[in-house]
């Protein structure tokens, strides 16, 4: 274990003594992904040096690593314009406390709808490359009229996804969903599908036991649809599936 990554546990266990290395891990990796850093090393450097205030000079950093903190920096002011002019934006929609107070709202809304804003995206990411794996894997077994093949997606799914077709013809004003009937599809009908051909899925998914991270994983996606609030610990969960999910296909893809 690297000084860097220490220090940023021995710093995290001051308030949250139980935190599992690998938890501390993933909110790094995720902060990797969200700052847009390439590098694994800078990431836990910009991560304890800015998140956890660690003074990392005194870490005996190399100095090409205290150089590229530095550049990372430097162009920190622009990143705060883009964060404070998004924040001006968002602000705007904030609800009065009058109508929070006239409508019985909880008072927290506000920080409800910021909290899940940040959710979304992660869920939204993580069905996406769920449904896109599935269509390129059975495209590739069973040519581009797989979805027709019997029994690789069941006759209730089918029908389900007639029906919201039908639903959508109905509603011409309104934009499709997409082309293929793929994307008709609910989160539940994606975990069948693969569930129904896991042979396929397996060389794809690897031992990520995917079925069982979409069952986890729903309760959560639908609350998240009917825009109500999730606890902490089940946003850092749906953050940590989709990191899982990434690192799999990656090494997927490399292997291929």
């Amino acid at each position: 274990m690297n000084k860097v990554f220490q220090a940023i546990c021995k710093k995290t266990w001051k308030t949250e003594p139980k935190t599992p290395r690998d938890t501390i891990y993933h909110r790094i990796a995720a902060f990797k992904r969200k700052s847009n850093i390439a590098s694994k090393k800078l990431s836990e450097i910009v991560y304890a040096y800015e998140v956890m205030r660690i003074a990392v000079q005194k870490l005996d950093i190399s100095k090409e690593e205290l150089e590229e903190l530095q550049e990372w920096l430097s162009k920190k002011p622009q990143q705060q314009k883009d964060i404070r002019q998004e924040r001006k934006i968002i602000v705007t929609n904030k609800i009065r406390k009058k109508v929070v107070d006239a409508f019985g709202l909880p008072s927290n809304i506000w920080n409800e709808a910021s909290r899940m804003a940040k959710a979304y995206p992660d869920m939204y990411l993580f069905e996406n490359l769920v449904r896109h794996a599935v269509m390129t894997v059975l495209e590739k077994k069973y040519q581009k009229d797989w979805w027709n093949v019997p029994n690789v997606a069941s006759n209730e799914i089918k029908r389900d996804v007639e029906k919201r077709k039908r639903q959508e013809k109905e509603n011409r004003w309104h934009s499709k969903r997409g082309v293929h009937e793929i994307f008709y599809t609910n989160f539940g009908d994606l975990s069948r599908i693969v569930a129904t051909n896991i042979k396929e899925f397996k060389k794809v998914f690897g031992d990520l036991q995917i079925e069982a991270e979409m069952k986890k994983l729903e309760l959560s996606r639908n609350i998240i649809a009917h825009n109500n609030p999730l606890p902490p610990k089940e946003t850092k969960r749906i953050e940590i599936s989709l990191d899982d999910l990434r690192k799999q296909l990656d090494a997927y893809v490399k292997n291929k």
